[in-house]
């Protein structure tokens, strides 16, 4: 097995270090300070109060004088979009204080991606396949490297985030097809990639966690080895579901009702029957087969009700589930864990649920 060290491009790292430092001194401001370079106020929906340094990033940082709002895909190009998310990631650098390896795979036959060592890895741990942000469309594995990176540290887990094709030049299936292929090989490889234990969980970001747990019922059905867990985190399961229109949080940030249309169409392509439940997982049976399961959304979150509709069935289902909604992040919150201090809290208490869920019987 080939592995080399991951390195960022040198001729970055200066200018993206310096304003990172700048820009987490910024966000170390008093909250009201932030709420009034934000424009003054709170962002408030359904009794729920949108996190202090996040409005500051929407509307004090990254609305610019015209009406143009960094991240948003609404009135820009694919490309651009493209650009703006891997630039924010790597202006948002990597949490403090984490002792974390990073490794890009590079060997015949294994899929291309990102393994993310920790300095301590538990004897019990799985290597978790992680599905990365940004909807099947917008980029690879470095736009979950801050959140895999936190997760990895906090779970004492190996987590290898792999590369899929991504739509709209590889629509539906192409990018479900590389996930399980990904999923399979890490299943087979489990210890070689840092998994003591033997074994592997899947988890997804948005339309990764739609792929998750598609990934989960396929092997079910086929009667193969099932993944040791399920971590879903602000899924997107249902691409037909008529309550997303009507989603009673739509002009948020980064990811709003209209940017998940956006990445929709691109993702499947014109003609594609949304009900299929191979791309909305959330359609097809859930059986008490599936493995142990945590589902998070966020409170400002147009797919929290999607999140809590599935956590329902599963445990209706008879799986053992659990269910967290963190009332004052965003959908997309995970693409700030390298500087955002709720972010940060909410990924500890995903990564200790998560632990605790694998480890214990839900009652």
């Amino acid at each position: 097995m080939t592995i080399r060290s991951y390195r960022p491009c040198r001729g970055l790292v200066h200018l993206s270090s310096l304003n990172s430092y700048l820009l987490k001194w910024g966000l170390s401001l008093p909250s009201a300070l932030l709420r009034g370079l934000s424009g003054g106020g709170v962002t408030y929906s359904q009794g729920r109060t949108l996190d202090p340094q996040i409005q500051f990033l929407w509307r004090g940082f990254f609305t610019r004088p015209g009406g143009y709002v960094g991240l948003s895909l609404t009135g820009k190009s694919l490309e651009t979009a493209r650009e703006e998310w891997q630039a924010t990631v790597d202006l948002f650098g990597l949490p403090a204080d984490i002792r974390v390896r990073f490794e890009n795979l590079n060997e015949a036959g294994a899929p291309a991606g990102l393994l993310i060592r920790p300095e301590r890895i538990s004897e019990d741990a799985p290597v978790l396949v992680l599905l990365h942000q940004g909807g099947g469309v917008l980029g690879g594995p470095g736009l979950s490297r801050a959140f895999g990176a936190l997760m990895a540290h906090e779970a004492h887990c190996p987590i290898f985030i792999p590369e899929y094709r991504l739509a709209p030049l590889n629509r539906f299936p192409a990018g479900l097809e590389d996930a399980r292929a990904a999923f399979e090989w890490a299943q087979a490889n489990a210890m070689r990639l840092g998994a003591r234990s033997g074994q592997t969980a899947i988890s997804g970001i948005l339309t990764g966690a739609g792929m998750a747990l598609r990934i989960a019922l396929d092997l079910q059905r086929e009667d193969k080895p099932l993944p040791a867990g399920l971590l879903l985190v602000t899924p997107l399961l249902d691409f037909a579901d008529p309550a997303l229109k009507s989603a009673t949080t739509p002009a948020l940030w980064p990811l709003a009702a209209a940017d998940l249309d956006l990445l929709a169409d691109h993702y499947a392509g014109a003609g594609t029957d949304l009900t299929d439940p191979r791309l909305s997982p959330a359609r097809a049976e859930l059986t008490e087969a599936l493995p142990k399961t945590l589902i998070v959304s966020g409170g400002f979150d147009p797919l929290a009700f999607q999140g809590e509709a599935c956590a329902r069935r599963l445990i209706a289902a008879g799986v053992p589930t659990v269910y967290r909604r963190y009332d004052t992040l965003p959908l997309g919150f995970d693409l700030f864990a390298g500087l955002v201090e709720g972010v940060q809290q909410a990924t500890q208490d995903i990564a200790a649920t998560w632990l605790d869920l694998l480890r214990h019987q839900v009652a």
